[in-house]
């Protein structure tokens, strides 16, 4: 049971789009804490809320799960998202940690990317201010 309802979440995440987000339901607890550089929520309509928002904002967002590890209670994943903005392909990798109870429902996911280089970076002021201050503290290597 507990195997079958994670294997359902990442298959879920894989698979995700506006029209099943309400999969989630059976997959989590009603208290679900989520997290990730934007958001830090808790509950089930919070964290749908989510991914709505995402549908609404980027174009054809895909999340490609590239491995996974589980212990007794967690799974941590290494997974890539795809989406189109900025008008080109954005690519961000990042981890996650999902947390699972007894029954196997998922009591937290926590993600874990790098924003300022995965997002922030291509905005047109933040951007141009970042490749500045590199200038300063990255180390020039011949």
């Amino acid at each position: 049971m507990i195997k079958k309802n994670i294997e359902k979440y990442l298959k879920l995440f894989a698979n995700l789009n506006k029209d099943n987000i309400n999969n989630f339901d059976d997959l989590v607890i009603k208290d679900i804490v989520f997290r990730d550089p934007f958001n830090n929520v808790k509950g089930l309509k919070n964290f749908k809320k989510i991914f709505y928002h995402m549908f609404e904002n980027v174009n054809e967002p895909k999340f490609t799960i590239l491995d996974h590890a589980e212990n007794k209670s967690h799974v941590f994943l290494k997974w890539k998202m795809s989406f189109y903005a900025f008008k080109s392909l954005q690519i961000i990798e990042g981890m996650s940690d999902i947390t699972f109870n007894k029954e196997g429902k998922i009591v937290s996911h926590l993600d874990y990317w790098d924003s300022l280089n995965g997002l922030y970076v291509k905005l047109p002021f933040i951007g141009i201010l970042y490749k500045i201050s590199l200038r300063m503290f990255k180390v020039k290597i011949n």
